[in-house]
This record gives C-alpha cells, sequence and structure tokens, in this order.
C-alpha cells in the first residue's frame, strides 16, 4: 500500500500523511497568527502580515478558514 499523501488545507502544497490538515509551515504560521491576533484583536489584515511575516493572502485564507481565535472576527477588512 502507497503512502497517503495530501494538500495542505491553508497552502494547497502536498504534504505526507499527518494528523494535522496543515503542513508544519503553516502550523507554524498560523500559531504565530493567532498570537498576534489575541495580543491585538482589532488589528488589520495587513498588519497581522507585517508583524508576523506571513503573506497577506495566508493570513486572509486563514480567516477564511476560521483558524485564529474567537477575536478573528473583528478584524478590520
Amino acid at each position: 500500500m502507497g503512502e497517503f499523501v495530501r494538500n495542505c488545507r491553508l497552502c494547497k502544497e502536498p504534504m505526507e500523511s499527518s494528523p494535522f490538515m496543515m503542513c508544519p509551515t503553516c502550523l507554524i504560521e498560523g500559531d504565530r497568527v493567532r498570537s498576534f491576533i489575541r495580543k491585538h484583536p482589532l488589528v488589520s489584515v495587513e498588519e497581522i502580515s507585517t508583524s508576523t511575516n506571513v503573506d497577506v493572502e495566508k493570513v486572509k485564507n486563514m480567516v477564511k478558514l476560521g483558524l485564529s481565535s474567537k477575536h478573528e472576527n473583528k478584524i478590520l477588512k
């Protein structure tokens, strides 16, 4: 039986089988974004991107997928 490969839910890059739906890089970036949003709940997506060094489009995808805290709905768009 071959190894199961799927795409990361966030960046869509192929990744090895894992209990997580995202690749290790996206998991780390997601944690960084969540942490920043918890400390600064009313900032723009651009500010989040600049402060966390995560691409703006990736931050927007995190928001769409609901990958950050409950405060995420308060992000200014």
